[in-house]
């Protein structure tokens, strides 16, 4: 094995083990503060007839609810991970100028060919408005995949929203 790929594989670990080390970190937090106020609580709550595993239940039950409540309106209320998202691109302008060489290949020997096909059918077409519009929009999609291509970097308009 190469060096380089020595060096991919080692970061492809790192990277689950932070990502493993993430989600077990907020499961031991949870049991944790579940375990503690379950000990804390437990005399409070044996005044309404319940023992411990039904206390630690409760508890569990209601920090889930409140976890799981919290997730659905940052997510439904506020669109908070479309908010991070773009943050997230704006700051980093890699994440948007740079060309991987996955979407390089997609688009040199899939799109490019498809929609020179399409072209190539709608100009066959019987003039129209509409044909004239299609037309003028595929050779400017063309045109800018290509551009794309040579360049090996996207180039976003302003008021083109890539998230």
């Amino acid at each position: 094995m190469s060096a380089e790929r020595q060096k991919i594989r080692a970061a492809e670990w790192l990277y689950r083990w932070n990502l493993s080390m993430s989600i077990l970190g907020i499961v031991f937090t949870i049991l944790t503060f579940v375990g503690v106020f379950t000990l804390v609580l437990r005399q409070y709550f044996a005044e309404f007839g319940l023992n411990e595993v039904e206390v630690l239940l409760v508890l569990l039950l209601v920090v889930l609810t409140i976890i799981f409540g919290f997730g659905f309106y940052l997510d439904k209320f506020l669109r908070f991970w479309s908010a991070q998202t773009t943050v997230a691109t704006v700051r980093n302008q890699f994440l948007t100028s740079a060309l991987y060489q996955k979407e390089l290949l997609i688009m040199k020997y899939s799109q490019i060919p498809q929609m020179e096909g399409l072209l190539h059918l709608i100009e066959e077409l019987p003039d129209s408005p509409a044909k004239t519009k299609l037309v003028e929009h595929f050779r400017d999609s063309l045109r800018k995949l290509r551009k794309t291509i040579e360049s090996k970097e996207w180039e976003v308009a302003p008021e083109e929203r890539t998230y």
